[in-house]
This record gives structure tokens, sequence and C-alpha cells, in this order.
């Protein structure tokens, strides 16, 4: 499946560069979601506080 994609990106790199940056754009945010949504399990189960920090002007 991913050589699939890749396959398709690159043949879409070659005849559409619009929307290969925005299918690489959207591919980064799926990608960077993903990341955050495991870290935040990980400090969840490792009982690590993720709360907003307060800034103090």
């Amino acid at each position: 499946m991913v050589e699939q994609f890749i396959e398709w990106t690159t043949r879409l790199n070659e005849t559409n560069s619009l929307a290969f940056a925005f299918v690489t754009v959207g591919t980064m945010i799926v990608v960077g979601v993903g990341i955050a949504l495991v870290v935040e399990l990980v400090f969840k189960i490792l009982g690590i506080k993720t709360e907003k920090i307060e800034h103090h002007h």
C-alpha cells in the first residue's frame, strides 16, 4: 500500500505539481497528528501530565 502511494505521488509530481503540494501538506498533517496522538497516549499511560503551560508576563 505504501509503495502504491509513493508511485502515485511520484506520477502526480511529474504531472501536477500543485496537487502534489497539497497531497504532501495533507500527508504531513496526518503524520503529525498521528504522532501527537501516540505521544499523548504514551504520556497518559506513563502518568505524565500534559496540561497547558501558563505564561506570566
